[in-house]
Protein backbone atom coordinates (compact mmCIF):
# COMPACT_ATOMS: atom_id res chain seq x y z
CA UNK A 1 0.00 0.00 0.00
CA UNK A 2 1.23 3.52 -0.52
CA UNK A 3 0.44 7.14 -1.00
CA UNK A 4 -1.16 8.45 -4.16
CA UNK A 5 1.16 11.18 -5.40
CA UNK A 6 0.09 13.79 -7.92
CA UNK A 7 2.87 15.30 -10.06
CA UNK A 8 2.10 18.81 -11.27
CA UNK A 9 3.90 19.48 -14.57
CA UNK A 10 3.95 22.36 -17.02
CA UNK A 11 1.70 21.39 -19.91
CA UNK A 12 1.99 22.12 -23.62
CA UNK A 13 0.41 25.54 -24.19
CA UNK A 14 0.24 25.05 -27.96
CA UNK A 15 0.72 27.95 -30.41
CA UNK A 16 4.50 27.43 -30.34
CA UNK A 17 4.86 28.16 -26.60
CA UNK A 18 7.32 25.82 -24.91
CA UNK A 19 8.13 27.37 -21.55
CA UNK A 20 6.87 29.57 -18.74
CA UNK A 21 8.48 31.58 -15.96
CA UNK A 22 7.48 31.00 -12.34
CA UNK A 23 6.57 34.36 -10.86
CA UNK A 24 5.25 33.44 -7.44
CA UNK A 25 4.28 30.39 -5.39
CA UNK A 26 1.21 30.74 -3.18
CA UNK A 27 1.99 27.55 -1.24
CA UNK A 28 4.95 25.88 0.45
CA UNK A 29 5.82 22.28 1.37
CA UNK A 30 3.52 21.01 4.08
CA UNK A 31 0.57 23.22 3.11
CA UNK A 32 -2.81 21.52 2.79
CA UNK A 33 -4.61 22.62 -0.39
CA UNK A 34 -8.08 22.15 -1.79
CA UNK A 35 -9.06 21.34 -5.34
CA UNK A 36 -9.08 24.47 -7.57
CA UNK A 37 -7.01 26.43 -5.05
CA UNK A 38 -4.40 28.62 -6.81
CA UNK A 39 -0.91 27.22 -6.37
CA UNK A 40 1.39 29.51 -8.33
CA UNK A 41 1.60 32.30 -10.90
CA UNK A 42 3.20 31.53 -14.25
CA UNK A 43 4.22 34.01 -16.93
CA UNK A 44 4.19 33.15 -20.63
CA UNK A 45 3.95 35.29 -23.77
CA UNK A 46 3.43 38.50 -21.75
CA UNK A 47 0.54 37.01 -19.76
CA UNK A 48 0.49 36.21 -16.05
CA UNK A 49 -1.83 33.45 -14.94
CA UNK A 50 -2.48 31.32 -11.89
CA UNK A 51 -2.24 27.54 -11.93
CA UNK A 52 -4.84 25.94 -9.69
CA UNK A 53 -4.67 22.54 -8.04
CA UNK A 54 -6.69 19.81 -9.75
CA UNK A 55 -6.70 17.77 -6.53
CA UNK A 56 -7.05 18.18 -2.78
CA UNK A 57 -4.02 17.19 -0.79
CA UNK A 58 -0.80 18.19 0.91
CA UNK A 59 2.17 19.84 -0.82
CA UNK A 60 5.04 17.39 -0.53
CA UNK A 61 7.62 19.35 -2.47
CA UNK A 62 8.19 22.44 -4.61
CA UNK A 63 10.48 21.39 -7.47
CA UNK A 64 11.11 24.71 -9.22
CA UNK A 65 11.65 28.11 -7.62
CA UNK A 66 10.40 31.63 -8.35
CA UNK A 67 12.27 33.24 -11.24
CA UNK A 68 13.05 29.92 -12.93
CA UNK A 69 12.04 29.31 -16.55
CA UNK A 70 10.34 25.92 -16.84
CA UNK A 71 9.95 23.96 -20.05
CA UNK A 72 6.82 22.01 -21.01
CA UNK A 73 6.67 18.67 -19.21
CA UNK A 74 8.99 19.64 -16.37
CA UNK A 75 7.92 18.91 -12.81
CA UNK A 76 6.61 21.81 -10.72
CA UNK A 77 5.44 20.19 -7.50
CA UNK A 78 4.33 16.96 -5.86
CA UNK A 79 1.04 16.71 -3.99
CA UNK A 80 -0.12 13.86 -1.76
CA UNK A 81 -3.75 13.34 -2.73
CA UNK A 82 -6.19 13.33 0.18
CA UNK A 83 -9.93 13.17 0.63
CA UNK A 84 -11.55 15.03 3.55
CA UNK A 85 -8.18 15.28 5.23
CA UNK A 86 -7.37 11.54 5.03
CA UNK A 87 -4.82 9.97 2.69
CA UNK A 88 -6.40 7.91 -0.08
CA UNK A 89 -5.18 4.32 -0.20
CA UNK A 90 -4.65 2.77 -3.63
CA UNK A 91 -3.28 -0.51 -4.87
CA UNK A 92 0.51 -0.46 -5.15
CA UNK A 93 0.33 -1.83 -8.69
CA UNK A 94 -1.90 0.98 -9.96
CA UNK A 95 -0.36 3.54 -12.31
CA UNK A 96 -2.37 6.45 -13.65
CA UNK A 97 -1.44 9.07 -16.23
CA UNK A 98 -4.08 11.58 -17.23
CA UNK A 99 -4.43 15.24 -18.23
CA UNK A 100 -6.48 17.33 -15.82
CA UNK A 101 -8.66 20.26 -16.92
CA UNK A 102 -9.20 23.45 -14.94
CA UNK A 103 -12.66 24.14 -13.57
CA UNK A 104 -14.83 26.54 -15.56
CA UNK A 105 -16.57 27.79 -12.42
CA UNK A 106 -14.33 30.85 -12.12
CA UNK A 107 -16.08 34.08 -13.26
CA UNK A 108 -15.28 35.27 -16.78
CA UNK A 109 -13.42 38.37 -15.62
CA UNK A 110 -10.93 36.26 -13.69
CA UNK A 111 -10.37 33.70 -16.47
CA UNK A 112 -6.89 32.63 -17.36
CA UNK A 113 -5.72 30.52 -20.30
CA UNK A 114 -6.51 26.83 -19.85
CA UNK A 115 -4.07 24.00 -20.21
CA UNK A 116 -1.41 25.34 -17.83
CA UNK A 117 -0.67 22.02 -16.23
CA UNK A 118 -0.57 18.34 -16.92
CA UNK A 119 -0.57 15.63 -14.32
CA UNK A 120 0.58 12.10 -13.71
CA UNK A 121 0.16 9.89 -10.67
CA UNK A 122 2.81 7.69 -9.14
CA UNK A 123 2.44 5.17 -6.30
CA UNK A 124 5.12 5.53 -3.65
CA UNK A 125 5.61 2.60 -1.24
CA UNK A 126 5.72 4.64 1.98
CA UNK A 127 3.67 4.38 5.14
CA UNK A 128 0.33 6.18 5.26
CA UNK A 129 -0.07 9.13 7.61
CA UNK A 130 -3.25 11.00 8.49
CA UNK A 131 -3.29 14.71 7.72
CA UNK A 132 -6.51 15.45 9.60
CA UNK A 133 -4.77 16.36 12.84
CA UNK A 134 -2.31 18.80 11.31
CA UNK A 135 -2.74 22.35 12.60
CA UNK A 136 -4.35 24.74 10.17
CA UNK A 137 -1.77 26.65 8.15
CA UNK A 138 -1.52 30.41 8.27
CA UNK A 139 -3.82 31.99 5.74
CA UNK A 140 -2.03 32.99 2.53
CA UNK A 141 -3.35 35.63 0.17
CA UNK A 142 -4.77 34.07 -2.99
CA UNK A 143 -5.70 36.44 -5.82
CA UNK A 144 -5.20 36.87 -9.55
CA UNK A 145 -2.54 39.28 -10.86
CA UNK A 146 -5.28 41.72 -11.91
CA UNK A 147 -6.77 41.77 -8.40
CA UNK A 148 -3.32 42.21 -6.85
CA UNK A 149 -2.62 45.14 -9.16
CA UNK A 150 -5.96 46.76 -8.32
CA UNK A 151 -5.18 46.35 -4.63
CA UNK A 152 -1.77 47.94 -5.00
CA UNK A 153 -3.26 50.91 -6.84
CA UNK A 154 -5.82 51.39 -4.05
CA UNK A 155 -3.28 50.87 -1.25
CA UNK A 156 -5.07 47.79 0.08
CA UNK A 157 -3.50 44.98 2.09
CA UNK A 158 -5.18 41.91 0.58
CA UNK A 159 -4.77 39.96 3.82
CA UNK A 160 -7.59 42.14 5.19
CA UNK A 161 -10.01 41.12 2.42
CA UNK A 162 -12.18 38.01 2.71
CA UNK A 163 -12.15 35.83 -0.40
CA UNK A 164 -15.21 33.97 -1.68
CA UNK A 165 -13.49 32.14 -4.54
CA UNK A 166 -12.17 28.56 -4.56
CA UNK A 167 -9.77 27.97 -1.67
CA UNK A 168 -10.52 31.44 -0.28
CA UNK A 169 -9.33 33.16 -3.42
CA UNK A 170 -10.03 36.91 -3.50
CA UNK A 171 -12.04 37.83 -6.59
CA UNK A 172 -12.45 41.28 -8.11
CA UNK A 173 -15.98 41.39 -6.65
CA UNK A 174 -14.55 40.71 -3.17
CA UNK A 175 -12.05 43.55 -3.54
CA UNK A 176 -14.57 46.03 -4.93
CA UNK A 177 -17.01 45.17 -2.14
CA UNK A 178 -14.25 45.85 0.40
CA UNK A 179 -13.31 49.13 -1.29
CA UNK A 180 -16.89 50.37 -1.21
CA UNK A 181 -16.88 50.43 2.59
CA UNK A 182 -13.24 50.19 3.57
CA UNK A 183 -11.42 51.95 6.39
CA UNK A 184 -7.88 53.36 5.97
CA UNK A 185 -5.38 50.52 5.70
CA UNK A 186 -1.68 50.02 5.44
CA UNK A 187 -0.17 49.85 1.94
CA UNK A 188 -0.36 46.50 0.20
CA UNK A 189 2.70 44.31 0.53
CA UNK A 190 2.13 42.14 -2.54
CA UNK A 191 5.00 42.37 -5.05
CA UNK A 192 4.35 43.24 -8.67
CA UNK A 193 4.01 40.18 -10.97
CA UNK A 194 6.11 42.00 -13.57
CA UNK A 195 9.19 43.02 -11.60
CA UNK A 196 9.83 41.70 -8.09
CA UNK A 197 11.39 44.65 -6.28
CA UNK A 198 13.04 44.29 -2.90
CA UNK A 199 12.25 46.78 -0.16
CA UNK A 200 15.71 48.21 0.33
CA UNK A 201 17.07 51.57 1.36
CA UNK A 202 19.24 52.90 -1.46
CA UNK A 203 21.74 55.56 -0.38
CA UNK A 204 22.30 58.59 -2.54
CA UNK A 205 24.63 57.68 -5.37
CA UNK A 206 24.08 53.96 -4.80
CA UNK A 207 22.63 51.30 -7.08
CA UNK A 208 19.49 49.21 -7.06
CA UNK A 209 19.19 45.89 -8.90
CA UNK A 210 15.80 44.69 -10.10
CA UNK A 211 15.44 41.14 -11.48
CA UNK A 212 14.42 41.10 -15.14
CA UNK A 213 11.30 38.96 -14.92
CA UNK A 214 7.80 38.51 -16.23
CA UNK A 215 6.51 40.83 -18.92
CA UNK A 216 9.65 42.96 -19.01
CA UNK A 217 11.78 39.86 -19.59
CA UNK A 218 9.48 38.74 -22.42
CA UNK A 219 9.60 42.20 -24.00
CA UNK A 220 13.40 42.19 -23.82
CA UNK A 221 13.64 38.77 -25.45
CA UNK A 222 11.11 39.55 -28.19
CA UNK A 223 12.68 42.89 -29.07
CA UNK A 224 16.16 41.37 -29.23
CA UNK A 225 14.83 38.51 -31.39
CA UNK A 226 13.20 40.99 -33.77
CA UNK A 227 16.29 43.19 -34.09
CA UNK A 228 18.58 40.19 -34.56
CA UNK A 229 16.33 38.62 -37.22
CA UNK A 230 14.55 41.29 -39.28
CA UNK A 231 16.37 43.90 -41.36
CA UNK A 232 14.64 46.99 -39.99
CA UNK A 233 14.16 50.21 -41.89
CA UNK A 234 11.60 52.95 -41.23
CA UNK A 235 9.73 55.04 -43.79
CA UNK A 236 8.27 58.37 -42.60
CA UNK A 237 5.34 60.29 -44.05
CA UNK A 238 2.78 62.85 -42.92
CA UNK A 239 -0.95 62.88 -43.37
CA UNK A 240 -3.56 65.63 -43.21
CA UNK A 241 -6.05 64.44 -40.56
CA UNK A 242 -8.74 67.03 -41.38
CA UNK A 243 -11.16 64.57 -42.98
CA UNK A 244 -10.74 61.84 -40.35
CA UNK A 245 -11.01 64.38 -37.54
CA UNK A 246 -14.23 65.75 -39.03
CA UNK A 247 -15.59 62.21 -39.34
CA UNK A 248 -14.55 61.37 -35.77
CA UNK A 249 -16.26 64.44 -34.34
CA UNK A 250 -19.49 63.63 -36.20
CA UNK A 251 -19.29 60.02 -34.98
CA UNK A 252 -18.79 60.90 -31.30
CA UNK A 253 -22.51 61.33 -30.43
CA UNK A 254 -23.32 58.02 -32.14
CA UNK A 255 -20.42 56.33 -30.36
CA UNK A 256 -21.66 57.62 -27.01
CA UNK A 257 -25.08 56.09 -27.68
CA UNK A 258 -23.34 52.77 -28.30
CA UNK A 259 -21.24 53.07 -25.16
CA UNK A 260 -17.89 53.22 -26.97
CA UNK A 261 -15.16 55.80 -27.35
CA UNK A 262 -14.39 56.90 -30.90
CA UNK A 263 -10.64 57.32 -31.31
CA UNK A 264 -8.57 57.47 -34.47
CA UNK A 265 -7.57 53.79 -34.22
CA UNK A 266 -10.71 52.11 -35.62
CA UNK A 267 -10.77 54.63 -38.47
CA UNK A 268 -7.10 54.08 -39.28
CA UNK A 269 -7.60 50.32 -39.18
CA UNK A 270 -10.38 50.65 -41.77
CA UNK A 271 -8.01 52.66 -43.96
CA UNK A 272 -5.35 49.97 -43.61
CA UNK A 273 -7.48 47.25 -45.18
CA UNK A 274 -7.41 48.46 -48.83
CA UNK A 275 -3.68 49.21 -48.52
CA UNK A 276 -2.95 45.72 -47.17
CA UNK A 277 -5.07 44.15 -49.90
CA UNK A 278 -3.12 45.98 -52.60
CA UNK A 279 0.24 45.19 -51.00
CA UNK A 280 -0.19 41.79 -49.29
CA UNK A 281 3.53 41.45 -48.58
CA UNK A 282 3.00 43.75 -45.60
CA UNK A 283 0.34 41.41 -44.21
CA UNK A 284 2.73 38.51 -43.93
CA UNK A 285 5.22 36.73 -41.71
CA UNK A 286 8.51 34.96 -42.29
CA UNK A 287 9.09 31.28 -41.56
CA UNK A 288 12.85 31.54 -41.02
CA UNK A 289 13.25 27.81 -40.47
CA UNK A 290 11.65 26.88 -43.80
CA UNK A 291 12.82 30.06 -45.54
CA UNK A 292 9.30 30.92 -46.66
CA UNK A 293 7.20 34.10 -46.79
CA UNK A 294 3.72 33.38 -45.41
CA UNK A 295 1.17 35.81 -46.86
CA UNK A 296 -2.00 36.05 -44.78
CA UNK A 297 -5.35 36.48 -46.54
CA UNK A 298 -7.00 37.54 -43.30
CA UNK A 299 -6.45 40.74 -41.36
CA UNK A 300 -5.69 40.56 -37.65
CA UNK A 301 -4.36 43.88 -36.39
CA UNK A 302 -2.30 44.07 -33.21
CA UNK A 303 -2.80 47.17 -31.05
CA UNK A 304 0.09 48.09 -28.76
CA UNK A 305 -1.22 48.95 -25.26
CA UNK A 306 0.80 50.61 -22.51
CA UNK A 307 0.06 48.76 -19.26
CA UNK A 308 1.47 48.84 -15.72
CA UNK A 309 3.34 45.63 -16.54
CA UNK A 310 4.80 46.86 -19.84
CA UNK A 311 3.80 46.90 -23.49
CA UNK A 312 1.13 44.33 -24.42
CA UNK A 313 -0.17 43.80 -27.97
CA UNK A 314 -3.71 42.34 -28.04
CA UNK A 315 -5.00 41.44 -31.49
CA UNK A 316 -8.27 42.51 -33.14
CA UNK A 317 -9.24 39.59 -35.37
CA UNK A 318 -10.79 39.77 -38.86
CA UNK A 319 -10.97 43.56 -38.95
CA UNK A 320 -12.17 43.57 -42.58
CA UNK A 321 -15.38 41.86 -41.45
CA UNK A 322 -16.25 44.36 -38.71
CA UNK A 323 -17.83 47.79 -38.63
CA UNK A 324 -16.11 50.85 -37.20
CA UNK A 325 -18.36 50.56 -34.14
CA UNK A 326 -17.43 46.91 -33.61
CA UNK A 327 -13.75 47.77 -33.95
CA UNK A 328 -14.05 50.65 -31.47
CA UNK A 329 -15.81 48.42 -28.93
CA UNK A 330 -13.31 45.58 -29.31
CA UNK A 331 -10.28 47.88 -29.08
CA UNK A 332 -11.74 49.43 -25.93
CA UNK A 333 -12.41 46.01 -24.40
CA UNK A 334 -8.97 44.60 -25.24
CA UNK A 335 -7.16 47.69 -23.96
CA UNK A 336 -9.11 47.62 -20.68
CA UNK A 337 -8.46 43.91 -20.12
CA UNK A 338 -4.79 44.36 -21.01
CA UNK A 339 -4.36 47.05 -18.34
CA UNK A 340 -6.22 44.94 -15.79
CA UNK A 341 -4.24 41.79 -16.59
CA UNK A 342 -7.31 39.88 -17.82
CA UNK A 343 -6.24 38.99 -21.37
CA UNK A 344 -6.40 35.39 -22.52
CA UNK A 345 -3.62 33.76 -24.50
CA UNK A 346 -5.69 33.83 -27.69
CA UNK A 347 -6.13 37.61 -27.29
CA UNK A 348 -2.45 38.24 -28.04
CA UNK A 349 -1.87 35.64 -30.75
CA UNK A 350 -2.50 35.47 -34.48
CA UNK A 351 -1.57 39.03 -35.48
CA UNK A 352 -0.69 39.84 -39.10
CA UNK A 353 0.15 43.57 -38.81
CA UNK A 354 0.62 45.89 -35.82
CA UNK A 355 -0.19 49.51 -34.99
CA UNK A 356 1.51 51.36 -32.16
CA UNK A 357 -0.02 54.72 -31.24
CA UNK A 358 2.30 57.13 -29.46
CA UNK A 359 0.18 60.21 -30.11
CA UNK A 360 -1.33 60.51 -26.65
CA UNK A 361 2.16 60.93 -25.17
CA UNK A 362 3.40 63.42 -27.74
CA UNK A 363 6.64 63.14 -29.67
CA UNK A 364 7.48 63.94 -33.28
CA UNK A 365 9.04 60.78 -34.67
CA UNK A 366 9.77 57.22 -33.58
CA UNK A 367 11.13 54.03 -35.12
CA UNK A 368 8.86 51.15 -34.02
CA UNK A 369 10.33 47.64 -33.71
CA UNK A 370 8.60 44.93 -35.75
CA UNK A 371 6.63 42.34 -33.83
CA UNK A 372 8.50 39.32 -35.14
CA UNK A 373 7.67 37.17 -37.15
CA UNK A 374 5.47 39.87 -38.71
CA UNK A 375 7.18 42.06 -41.31
CA UNK A 376 5.64 45.50 -40.71
CA UNK A 377 4.46 47.83 -37.96
CA UNK A 378 2.87 51.28 -38.25
CA UNK A 379 3.70 54.00 -35.73
CA UNK A 380 1.01 56.68 -35.33
CA UNK A 381 2.25 59.96 -33.87
CA UNK A 382 0.36 62.90 -32.36
CA UNK A 383 -1.96 64.97 -34.54
CA UNK A 384 -0.91 68.63 -34.25
CA UNK A 385 -2.12 71.83 -35.85
CA UNK A 386 0.59 73.11 -38.18
CA UNK A 387 0.81 75.62 -41.03
CA UNK A 388 1.04 73.77 -44.36
CA UNK A 389 0.98 74.74 -48.01
CA UNK A 390 -2.07 73.46 -49.86
CA UNK A 391 -3.46 73.99 -53.33
CA UNK A 392 -6.85 75.65 -53.62
CA UNK A 393 -8.33 76.20 -57.05
CA UNK A 394 -4.90 75.52 -58.53
CA UNK A 395 -3.16 78.14 -56.39
CA UNK A 396 -0.89 77.48 -53.39
CA UNK A 397 -1.84 78.98 -50.05
CA UNK A 398 -0.98 78.50 -46.39
CA UNK A 399 -3.55 76.82 -44.16
CA UNK A 400 -3.68 75.50 -40.59
CA UNK A 401 -4.32 71.74 -40.63
CA UNK A 402 -4.14 68.88 -38.12
CA UNK A 403 -1.09 67.01 -39.38
CA UNK A 404 0.17 63.62 -38.21
CA UNK A 405 3.46 61.87 -38.83
CA UNK A 406 3.38 58.16 -39.65
CA UNK A 407 6.35 55.82 -39.17
CA UNK A 408 6.22 52.53 -41.09
CA UNK A 409 8.93 50.07 -40.06
CA UNK A 410 9.47 47.20 -42.50
CA UNK A 411 11.59 44.08 -42.80
CA UNK A 412 13.87 44.91 -45.72
CA UNK A 413 14.50 41.20 -46.32
CA UNK A 414 10.93 40.98 -47.59
CA UNK A 415 9.73 44.49 -48.46
CA UNK A 416 11.64 46.94 -50.65
CA UNK A 417 11.49 50.67 -50.04
CA UNK A 418 9.41 51.33 -53.15
CA UNK A 419 6.75 48.85 -52.00
CA UNK A 420 6.61 50.49 -48.57
CA UNK A 421 6.22 53.93 -50.14
CA UNK A 422 3.41 52.79 -52.43
CA UNK A 423 1.65 51.13 -49.51
CA UNK A 424 1.89 54.35 -47.51
CA UNK A 425 0.48 56.37 -50.42
CA UNK A 426 -2.62 54.17 -50.53
CA UNK A 427 -3.06 54.37 -46.76
CA UNK A 428 -2.76 58.17 -46.78
CA UNK A 429 -5.15 58.50 -49.71
CA UNK A 430 -7.87 56.73 -47.70
CA UNK A 431 -7.03 58.59 -44.48
CA UNK A 432 -7.35 61.93 -46.25
CA UNK A 433 -10.41 60.82 -48.24
CA UNK A 434 -12.45 58.34 -46.14
CA UNK A 435 -15.37 58.83 -48.54
CA UNK A 436 -13.49 56.55 -50.95
CA UNK A 437 -14.90 53.61 -48.98
CA UNK A 438 -18.29 54.37 -50.53
CA UNK A 439 -16.80 54.01 -54.00
CA UNK A 440 -15.26 50.67 -53.00
CA UNK A 441 -18.70 49.36 -52.03
CA UNK A 442 -20.48 50.50 -55.21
Amino acid sequence: MGKKIFELRLADFGEGLHEGEILQWHVKPGDVVKKEQPLLEVHTEKLNTEVTSPVSGKILSIERQEGEVVKVGELLAKIEITDNGESVEVAASTTLSTPVEQSSSTPIKDEEPEGLFQASFQITPVSLRSTASQPERDRRVLASPAVRRRAREAGIDLSQVSGTGPGGRITREDLEAYLSGRQPTTPARVPSPMVHRRSVSVPSGGEERIPLRGTRRTIAMNMRKSKDTAAHYTYFEEVDMSALEDLRQKAKPMAKERGVKMTYLPLIIKCLIPALRQYPLLNASVDDEKQEIVIKHYYNIGIAVDTPDGLIVPVVKNVDQKTVWELAAEIQDLATRAREGRLRLEDIQGGTFTITSIGNLGGVMATPIIRWPEVAILGVMKSKLRPVVIEKYGKPEIAIRPMMYLALTLDHRIIDGAVGARFMNVLIRYMENPGLFLLDEI
